[in-house]
This record gives structure tokens, C-alpha cells and sequence, in this order.
């Protein structure tokens, strides 16, 4: 036995050693070319798919720029997902300071983690795959129906690899006959479906980006930033980057280039680079190239509201189980067991009120209260099993699937290096109140249910100091209200400041070929564009639309 040990993990680090520092792909470069056909700007989720499917033609010659550089081996851990944040591979963002939610946190401001790497976002999220509803697309452009999608949909899940949680655990037994139980509302539940390959993450990056990486005409720039789009009157002719020892270049792009920098970056270096709201690059000194006033706004997100259920029958992940012998054993020989899963059991939705059920039994105060910026008194009412390890439980995430509530990003300045003011304008609709409200009411349905009954499921509710005028009840409007508006979160789900629309509407950044309205040679694909959310995880939306996108460039005349 302790030999198979032994030389696991002696594979192991042989392994960790010759793939970081021994097989450097051709493609990574330290001295770029001074021209590209296509300039990619941001190696996230989409700028991987973009880069790779461009590079498959010879005849073209494509360069991939990246602000950081390679995750570390544990990001391939879905449960490490949040040892990610706050670090190198972090763009550690955070939001202005919210008025109408955020008020159990420090400041009343969320943390957003943006991945800052080859791979990005794809790097450090929980690998849930989803591709929303059919109706999810019925407000976008006709071009990017559900029904023109669906092709890319299926590629998607032929190179992604995807596992569906399996009925057999009990946990996720109990979850999916509660489904059945209560299959009125037009509420339909589903069993997660993750992009995990052998217990290990499958994003954009593994199964686009380093299949493509040895290709002599595809050159991948790291920990280079793009400050500035350069343009020759109204056409993006290249770029600015910034080195991280200082060093300014330029690169020009002889056909295109792609921003896929996300839902912060893209809009801020549009407006770096002079496209935006007029005020805005004026208050910051910076000449306006072409008024764009959408640029920045419409800005939405998830937030979810955590419920804690406890659970009598040792079904859920804890943390003394993830650091017995036992499961690390099975995770590094064999690739499963609690670590090679995401702890996701299962989704919920009755119209566009969702749930989420999150089998983490225990949670390390020390590092999610952190990264959530809780208040100490705000993390222990909600999560009671913060000083018991050994504590069965779940976490119910509630949340509206379609917020209406919109924010929008604008600079701090007219440096790059400064990041920009994110401000989300969580639950300034009333809507998203009610919509959350009775999301938790179907968490608290579920738990009616035979199955967990049997597994003794009973919720806690949270004795809050905001909340404590109310009743105690999560049947009680205003108490829910006030949980929503203390202790709502960020799902991570940030998107539609760069929103695609048609060529003549007024509210659009990019027409349907994604290319920004007004100017030549410059199109985005990343979360920015989509105009409305998706009912679920954009992960797998995105690089779907990042599919149809490189179709549409690679055929551009």
C-alpha cells in the first residue's frame, strides 16, 4: 500500500515538474512580432476558443495576449476553486460600496474574482455546465437565437467533457425525487452537470487552447497587459501592452482584433482606449475616438442568497472527511472520491426563481469568510457549522435566474493599472426581491419531500441583527427581504456591459457579428455582449457563442 503511495506521488511531481518546466509549448513567446492578422486580447474562456479556432487555418497568423500567466497545478482541484482567489491568478476585484444589499459585508462591498490567466474565469469557477432555456434567448438578436446556437451547443459537449452527478449518492437521490414530489409550478429539477475529465477540471483552456498551442502561427504573449486600442480614425489597426518590467510596445493587427477580456476588462479598455460614455473620457482627460454611451452599462449578475440545512445522516462533504488519508488517496491515485467532485448536487427552477443545492456539510471560516468579506457576526449566523468540521449539512443557494436590476462599470481613472468602479446596483428592483423570495420558498418546499425527511433535513435560519425586527421566518416576506439585502452574494455571473444588439439600437455596443458599432476591425466575445443573462452557469454559453464567433470571422469578407 505505501509504496502505491510512494509512486504516485513521485508520478505526481515528475509529472508537475516536465509539464511547468520542461515542455513549454512553441506558442508562448516572450518577444511578439510587431504584426498579427488577429490580435486575441484576453486568454479567458473565450479568447481560448477564438485563439484555437483561428489558428487552424496556416494561411493566418494569430497572437493570444494574456495579463497573467499559468494557474497553479491545483486549480485543476474543483474544490481549491476558492484557495484561487485573492492571489496572483486573481484580478481581486471589488465593487463600490452596494446601497440596497451587501449589508452583512465589510463596507457593504462584494468580492469578485476574475480569473488573471491562460484560461481566466474557466480556471477558477465550479465547473458547472449549463446552457440556460430555450427563453433565456428569446430577447437576444434572432442570429444568436436558442435555435441557431443549439449546433454549437452540441460541439460544445463533444470537446468539453461533461459528468452528470450521479442518482445513486443519497444526497443527490434525495434532491432528485423531490423533484418529482413537487413537479407543479412548472418546477423542474436536474441533477449537476459538470466539465470534469478523471475527478479534474475541463475548461476552454485544456480542451481548446493547449490542443493548439504547438502551432507555429499561433504565438501566445504572457503576463503582458493591454493598456490601449490603437486606432487610425474610426479602424483598430493594434495595441499597446505593457510588460511587467515596464516595457511599452506596440503590435498591429493586419485584418482583426478580438477583445475577450470579460464583463470588467473589455469595457474598461474600451474606454482607455477613447470609446464610451463622452463625460466619462472627458472627466478622465482621455480623447473621445468614438462616442459610445452603452459602453459600461447594463451590468448584471446573480446573487445568491445562502440557506444552511442540516442534516442528521452523514451524506455531505465535510471538512474532515476532505482531509482524511482516505480521499486524498483516491483523489491522487485514482482521480474520484469527494475531491475530483465540486460538491454541486443538483439545480432547481419554477419559473425564474432558481436553487442550488451545495453539499459542503462544514466551511473554513477562516478562508471563505474572507473571500465572501463577511462580517464575523454575519458568517457565524448563517453558516453554523463554522466551528464543527465534523458538521452534516448542506447550503441551498437561492437566487432570480433574470434580475432586473442593472449596475454599470466606469474608470477610476485613466491609468490601466488602476481597476475600475463596479457597481452592480444589486436588488434596486423590487422584482429581484420577490423573484428571490420565492426561490427560497422552493428550497424550503424540497425539504418536505420523503427523501429528506429521511435524511432529517431541518433549515437554520440565521439570527441577524439587521433581520431581528422580523419574524423568524422564511415564510415571512419581510424577514426574507432582509436576509436577501444582508447576506445576498455574488454568484459570479457578471455580465451585459458591452451588450449586443442590433446595428441601429441605440442601447447595443456590437451588432450581430459582434463587431463594436461605429468602428472597423474591432469585435468582443466574452460575457460582456450578452444582453440578458442566461438561467444558469454562462460558462458553457460562452464558449458555444465563442464557437459561432470564429465561424463568423473566419468567413468575414
Amino acid at each position: 500500500m505505501w509504496n502505491l503511495v510512494l509512486l504516485s506521488l513521485v508520478c505526481l511531481i515528475v509529472s508537475l515538474i516536465y509539464n511547468f518546466y520542461l515542455s513549454e509549448p512553441i506558442s508562448i513567446v516572450r518577444y511578439p512580432k510587431k504584426n498579427y492578422d488577429y490580435i486575441v486580447v484576453g486568454a479567458g474562456t473565450a479568447g481560448c476558443v477564438i485563439a484555437s479556432r483561428l489558428s487552424e487555418s496556416k494561411e493566418v497568423s494569430v497572437l493570444l495576449v494574456e495579463a497573467g500567466g499559468y494557474f497553479k497545478w491545483h486549480s485543476s482541484i474543483p474544490l481549491a476553486a476558492p484557495l484561487l482567489q485573492r492571489t496572483n491568478s486573481d484580478w481581486a476585484y471589488a465593487t463600490d460600496s452596494q446601497e440596497y444589499s451587501s449589508r452583512g459585508l465589510r463596507h457593504q462591498k462584494q468580492f469578485w474574482p476574475r480569473g488573471k490567466g491562460l484560461g481566466g474565469s474557466g480556471q477558477m469557477n465550479f465547473v458547472l455546465h449549463s446552457f440556460g432555456v430555450p427563453e433565456d434567448y428569446s430577447r437576444w438578436p434572432a442570429e444568436w437565437s436558442y435555435k441557431n446556437l443549439l449546433p454549437y451547443f452540441r460541439r460544445v459537449e463533444e470537446i468539453i467533457n461533461i459528468t452528470v452527478v450521479s442518482a445513486e449518492e443519497k444526497l443527490a437521490r434525495a434532491f432528485h425525487k423531490s423533484g418529482i414530489e413537487i413537479a407543479h409550478k412548472n418546477a423542474t429539477f436536474s441533477l449537476a452537470s459538470n466539465t470534469l475529465k478523471k475527478g479534474a477540471r475541463s475548461s476552454s483552456y485544456h480542451a481548446y487552447l493547449k490542443r493548439a498551442w504547438s502551432r507555429k502561427n499561433l504565438h501566445i504573449l504572457m503576463n503582458a497587459l493591454v493598456t490601449k486600442i490603437l486606432f487610425t480614425k474610426l479602424r483598430a489597426e493594434g495595441i499597446q501592452v505593457k510588460y511587467s518590467s515596464g516595457k511599452v510596445e506596440r503590435i498591429m493587427a493586419n485584418k482583426e482584433i478580438i477583445l475577450c477580456g470579460g464583463t470588467v476588462n473589455t469595457p474598461q479598455l474600451l474606454m482607455l482606449s477613447g470609446i464610451g460614455p463622452v463625460d466619462e473620457l472627458r472627466k478622465h482627460h482621455i480623447p473621445v475616438v468614438k462616442q459610445q454611451e452603452q459602453v459600461g452599462r447594463n451590468l448584471y449578475d446573480h446573487l445568491n442568497v445562502p440557506i444552511y440545512v442540516n442534516l442528521k445522516a452523514p451524506v455531505s462533504v465535510t471538512l474532515n472527511k476532505l482531509k482524511s488519508f482516505n480521499e486524498i488517496f483516491k483523489f491522487f491515485v485514482f482521480g474520484n472520491g469527494m475531491l475530483a467532485s465540486n460538491a454541486i448536487v443538483g439545480t432547481g427552477r419554477s419559473g425564474h426563481s432558481g436553487i442550488l443545492l451545495f453539499g459542503m456539510g462544514t466551511v473554513d471560516e477562516s478562508l471563505l469568510k474572507e473571500i465572501a468579506n463577511f462580517h464575523t457576526s454575519t458568517f457565524r449566523a448563517v453558516f453554523p457549522s463554522y466551528a464543527d468540521p465534523k458538521l452534516e449539512g448542506f447550503i441551498y443557494l437561492s437566487s432570480c435566474l433574470q434580475p432586473e436590476s442593472r449596475g454599470n462599470i466606469t474608470l477610476r481613472s485613466n491609468e490601466s493599472s488602476d481597476s475600475p468602479i463596479i457597481n452592480p446596483g444589486y436588488l434596486e428592483s423590487d422584482h429581484d426581491i420577490e423573484c428571490t423570495h420565492n426561490a427560497i420558498q422552493l428550497a424550503l418546499e424540497t425539504l418536505t419531500t420523503t427523501g429528506f425527511v429521511d435524511l432529517g433535513a431541518s433549515a437554520h435560519v440565521p439570527k441577524l441583527r439587521e433581520c431581528s425586527n422580523w419574524p423568524q421566518d422564511y415564510t415571512n416576506h419581510d424577514f426574507t427581504e432582509c436576509l436577501t439585502r444582508t447576506v445576498g452574494l455574488t454568484s459570479h455571473h457578471p455580465g451585459g456591459t458591452c451588450r449586443m444588439g442590433k446595428n441601429h439600437d441605440s442601447t447595443a455596443v456590437v451588432d450581430e457579428d459582434l463587431r463594436v458599432i461605429g468602428v472597423d476591425g474591432l469585435r468582443i466575445m466574452d460575457a460582456s455582449v450578452l444582453p440578458y443573462p442566461v438561467s444558469g452557469t454562462p460558462n458553457s454559453v460562452i464558449i458555444a457563442m465563442a464557437e459561432r464567433a470564429a465561424d463568423i470571422i473566419v468567413t468575414w469578407k
